[in-house]
């Protein structure tokens, strides 16, 4: 008799009963840990959002990191999906911004929980909301829409939800999915015909596309092909457009007129008050650096936001101080300084001054920093008086260019700055104070720079960047960096920037392309439903 055929029956139903119970014991923990993937897939994909950033620029990881949440909401319900938008926003914001611990501690004196706690609020409302409402709209019509065309459905809801983050709650587009691939210069002169958005909407595209096809286990050629294929060769008819478009851009910048500028930085940290003796030390040591020209004679001189904490317009006697930098240069000197306005509202403006110390333009601050400049509490502590915003894209003259200033963050905000050139501007420029952002590694200052990187090419406009602690410098048209003072330094630089002529299509359209890419698929999903049906 064989060994099988030996044995009772009752051993082998007591085995089978051992095998079933272990199976049954370990449903419950799998089922749990299935639960679990999608929040893992969101945390995991706001960390690798985060590495993509500067100060660690590993750009490849923001590839991945739209496809993992994309698929994560999928597999759950709308209402789960918005909880994984939610995660994926206070990782991502967290892991990008982990400098603002460090500066809500400082600038409000909050102590670690509460400061903690207010970094997480100020991610949720401003990417948490609308990553929330991307993830649960996915979630919601993914199953309805064929295969083929959920990883644009995914791109374009991802592309909205970064538009929610430029306007919604006076709006924080800090670091959106588009800018993390700046230093690809190829890649990104799309920008010129979607803005920033139009980068973001390839990256999307591509990284859901193939989290779609690795969640499938697709591995027949042909529907392969028509899931990747809308994404490769959108991906390949960018990158042909960039080189093309680099090329271009490089040479007409070499024969264009060209506008000399001369920006400042000081490394001069931020102060708590308006201390009068922080105030003349700041100016003596701008002054004292901008000597450094020589017999260099810029057309614009150009130091950063605050270098001057007075009313200039009150202050006749340091305002003849400061023309003595101003005559060195044709268009004088551009600076950042405080002003009360007619009915005496104080704003943070763009001082221009002329050889003879007389004001000779002025821009007010529009796009105001949230809880900072107008918080309605810091008069009581004395850090100076509650902003109010400026009214309409104001444009300065100096030596024959037209000016548009943005300040300090505006240069985020990519429609700010696409009004400024349709008003006319020939040449930006960006006056900053980031030392009060800066927590030690200089990631702020890194990444607001590269951000800043994208107005240029957006408009076709070279950009001058001045801050007080870094990075200072120069972005030509085709978003090439000209020279910096690096951050933590102080030093002056001098670039001849070509001067900007004509529109382009982002700038006479913004984001149009938006709405017109959602009727679009709208209709290719109809039709592809109605092509399933048959």
């Amino acid at each position: 008799m064989s060994e099988e055929a030996s044995l009772e029956p009752s051993a082998v139903t007591s085995g089978a009963s051992a095998a079933t119970a272990a199976r049954a014991a370990l449903a419950g923990p799998l089922r749990r840990a299935r639960r679990l993937l999608p929040a893992a897939g969101a945390l995991l994909a706001g960390a690798a959002y985060a590495l993509a950033c500067p100060p660690w620029e590993v750009a490849a990881l923001a590839w991945i990191a739209p496809g993992l949440l994309l698929v994560a909401a999928r597999r759950v319900r709308p209402r789960a999906a918005f909880g994984c938008g939610l995660l994926f926003a206070l990782a991502m914001g967290m892991g990008v911004t982990g400098w603002a611990y460090a500066t809500t501690r400082a600038y409000f004196g909050l102590g670690p929980i509460a400061a903690a706690a207010f970094v997480a609020v100020v991610w949720l409302a401003f990417g948490g909301v609308q990553y929330g409402l991307l993830a649960a709209a996915y979630s919601a019509l993914a199953p309805r829409v064929p295969a083929a065309l959920r990883p644009l459905v995914g791109a374009w809801l991802w592309v909205v939800a970064e538009m929610l983050r430029a306007r919604l709650f006076t709006g924080m587009p800090w670091e959106l999915l588009g800018h993390t691939q700046y230093a690809r210069l190829a890649l990104v002169q799309i920008a010129d015909l979607g803005g920033v958005y139009a980068v973001s909407f390839v990256v999307a595209l591509a990284s859901a596309a193939l989290a779609e096809a690795i969640a499938a286990r697709e591995r027949r050629p042909r529907a392969l092909a028509l899931r990747l294929g809308p994404a490769v060769a959108l991906l390949l008819a960018t990158v042909a457009y960039g080189e093309r478009a680099l090329a271009a851009q490089r040479a007409a910048s070499s024969s264009a007129p060209a506008f000399r500028v001369a920006v400042v930085q000081a490394n001069v940290p931020s102060r708590i008050g308006w201390q009068r003796i922080h105030v003349e030390r700041a100016l003596a040591q701008y002054a004292e650096l901008s000597s450094d020209l020589g017999a260099v004679r810029p057309d614009l001189v150009v130091w950063p936001e605050y270098a001057a904490a007075l009313y200039l317009d009150r202050e006749p006697l340091a305002r003849m101080r400061l023309a003595r930098v101003a005559a060195r240069a044709s268009g004088g000197l551009l600076l950042g300084a405080p002003r009360l306005a007619a009915a005496g509202e104080a704003r943070n403006s763009a001082v221009l001054l002329d050889g003879d110390g007389a004001i000779a333009g002025v821009y007010d601050k529009r796009r105001l920093v949230p809880l900072a400049e107008v918080d309605p509490f810091a008069h009581r502590r004395g850090d100076g008086p509650v902003f109010t915003a400026g009214e309409g894209p104001q444009l300065l003259s100096a030596a024959g260019a037209r000016i548009g200033a943005v300040i300090c963050y505006e240069a985020l905000f990519p429609h700010l700055v696409r009004e400024l050139v349709l008003a006319g501007a020939d040449v930006l420029v960006n006056l900053t104070n980031e030392s009060w952002l800066d927590a030690g590694d200089g990631a702020a200052p890194s990444q607001q720079f590269s951000m800043a990187i994208f107005r240029a090419i957006e408009t076709r406009r070279s950009l001058a960047r001045a801050a007080s602690t870094g990075v200072s410098g120069f972005v030509s048209p085709a978003g090439d960096v000209l020279r910096v003072v690096p951050a933590g330094t102080a030093g002056v630089a001098v670039a001849d920037l070509p001067i900007g002529r004509g529109l382009t299509p982002y700038v006479r359209w913004g984001e149009t392309w938006v709405a017109a890419a959602g009727v679009l698929l709208a209709g290719a999903v109809a039709a592809g439903r109605r092509c399933s049906a048959r």
